[in-house]
């Protein structure tokens, strides 16, 4: 109840309005119960037409105003919650967008959609409904009250009934808590197992898998079944208790309000007309102990937020230089990723000064993408510095610097829109002549063209699944194409060449040539021999736990590769 209470104290107006609205629509929601035990009392006794016609209209009024004060009670708690949903949602973004690699990479597999869906479970939990629910329960006073001006007798039996049902509610939801979330849990793992043998296609039919997915997806499906039956199974229970709590108090009500009858203590008007209260009165207290279980998961799943919320995220100002000349400093460099024994690699030490070309060689694994990685500031080196020009990456305002880089990550991803937003990212102005000039130069330079002439939609199709849908070739040329967007002076490329048919790979050497003849700092990891021969120096990813940072005639007469001119 914290944070609803931390909701209504952010617009205490609000709240009072939502009071009010709350105490006119519940007194206005007594006229069905004193409606009847006036109809019964005196029209049925006297027999008096006038009497009933205004009681009828006054009780189609009262209903009439009970229900437009329902109506604005409703609206002000969906404004309750406005603002912190917003700023809960913009948070979120944030820390998705903007959280360090480093601790982002440290996060299972799923958790962000786990996060996801925490949000929309905070949001669900605080909506107007329940907000309504939560502000209706101390009302049942009223109603309570009006029973004991009728009998205080029956005003016990309707008290100890809410007692019983609060427990049995509390009780069967968090019974149910457990088993919801085993289900939840193990429907994840259903649909990210079916999903992947959706995206997996060819494998599947290349290595025979069919019947093992058979296999698997019948297990998975009988567990699913099985906890499914236990929770239908819970949930039958609960409903049959409160239906039974429920039928319990209206034959206690009618059998003690019967005698209490006919020893004249009531009337029958009376005893219907408490009947109706009393049923009133447990539907709130089951309204709210819902809403109030609601509120309780919301406020867990707003811890698991807070905790996500928590990650450091990246600066959003920081120091700009003048003019970034493409000089690099490495010093006393070291990474580990977390959970492994030894570091990746540590004491780097090495200066590349600017418009020399870097090749970064080593066995798969080795750490050649993560170097890539570090020296483009995407991952911070847990050890030691990265300096442009004198100054530590992590001081550098973030969007200045990647617009210094021109960066080609190994496995490029996508966002699922067009071509053509996924390689103008960066552009501050993606539909002006400038960028449009730009791009139509980047698509030529990375070879990309005879495939868009080939689409129907050319640039402006659509890319699905992170671009997992397309060839490996083709993605690589997006990602040379977006690379090329920055005029930067400092290029990053990792594996350029790998999955390029040869007229993707002369695009990449040409490339490479003239960033190179324009006095660019490059560094490429690569295994291609004729990107080797265009490298001033070699760093040797091989060489473990320090790298070895060799010139490039020295590499060269060590491995005495072959092949023509990048």
């Amino acid at each position: 109840m914290k944070e609803l209470l931390r909701r209504l104290s952010l617009c205490p107006r609000v709240a009072w309005e939502i009071l009010a609205a709350s105490l006119l629509a519940n007194l206005m929601s007594l006229g069905s119960s004193i409606y009847v035990i006036l109809v019964l009392n005196r029209y049925v006794g006297y027999g008096f037409d006038g009497t009933l016609y205004t009681l009828t209209a006054g009780v189609l009024i009262a209903s009439g105003l009970g229900f437009a004060f329902g109506e604005v009670r409703m609206r002000l708690a969906g404004v309750v919650s406005l603002a912190p949903d917003e700023e809960l949602a913009e948070k979120t973004l944030a820390t998705l967008s903007r959280a360090r690699l480093n601790d982002l990479n440290r996060m299972p597999a799923g958790r962000h959609q786990e996060m996801l869906g925490a949000l929309h479970h905070v949001q669900g939990a605080f909506d107007a409904a329940n907000v309504s629910a939560i502000l209706d329960a101390p009302f049942m006073v009223i109603f309570l009250l009006a029973m004991g001006l009728i009998s205080p007798w029956l005003m016990l039996l309707t008290f100890v009934a809410v007692c019983v049902s609060a427990v049995l509610t509390l009780s069967g939801l968090r019974k149910g808590e457990e088993g919801g979330l085993n289900y939840q849990l193990e429907n994840q793992n259903h649909r990210n197992f079916v999903g992947s043998a959706i995206t997996g296609a060819e494998t599947v039919r290349a290595f025979l898998a069919g019947e093992f997915i058979r296999r698997a997806w019948r297990a998975q499906v009988a567990g699913l079944a099985s906890l499914r039956a236990v929770l239908d199974k819970r949930r039958a229970k609960n409903r049959l208790r409160m239906e039974s709590v429920s039928t319990l108090l209206r034959v206690f009500i009618y059998a003690v309000g019967a005698m209490l009858a006919v020893a004249g203590d009531m009337s029958v008007g009376g005893l219907i007309g408490a009947s109706i209260l009393s049923s009133k009165v447990l539907q709130m207290t089951t309204s709210f102990l819902q809403a109030f279980e609601a509120a309780r998961r919301g406020e867990q799943a707003l811890e698991r937020l807070a905790e996500f919320h928590a990650m450091p995220l990246e600066p959003l100002s920081g120091a700009a230089l003048r003019q970034f000349s493409g000089r690099l400093e490495f010093r006393d460099v070291g990474f580990a990723y977390s959970g492994t024994a030894s570091p990746l690699f540590e004491s780097l030490n090495f200066t590349l000064a600017p418009g020399t070309v870097l090749c970064v060689t080593g066995l798969n694994g080795a750490g050649k993408s993560t170097f890539c990685k570090l020296a483009s500031g995407i991952l911070e080196p847990g050890r030691g510095q990265v300096l442009a020009d004198g100054v530590d990456l992590r001081q550098l305002a973030p969007d200045w610097w990647r617009r210094q880089v021109l960066y080609m990550p190994q496995e490029p991803s996508f966002l699922n829109t067009s071509i053509r937003a996924n390689i103008t990212l960066a552009d501050p102005d993606p539909d002006g002549p400038a960028c449009q000039e730009r791009l139509s130069q980047a698509v030529r330079a990375a070879a990309l063209r005879r495939f868009l002439d080939a689409t129907r939609e050319g640039l402006d199709m659509p890319v699905l699944e992170g671009g997992r849908s397309l060839p490996l070739g083709i993605r690589r040329r997006i990602a040379l194409a977006r690379a090329l967007m920055n005029p930067g002076k400092l290029v990053i490329f990792d594996d350029p060449t790998e999955g390029l048919d040869s007229e993707g790979c002369l695009a990449v050497y040409a490339i490479l040539n003239a960033l190179a003849k324009a006095g660019a700092t490059i560094i490429v990891s690569t295994a291609d021999v004729n990107i080797l021969k265009g490298a001033a120096f070699i760093l040797d990813m091989n060489q473990k736990p320090t790298p070895a940072y060799l010139p490039a005639p020295a590499r060269a007469a060590q491995a005495e590769p072959k092949g023509g001119e990048a």
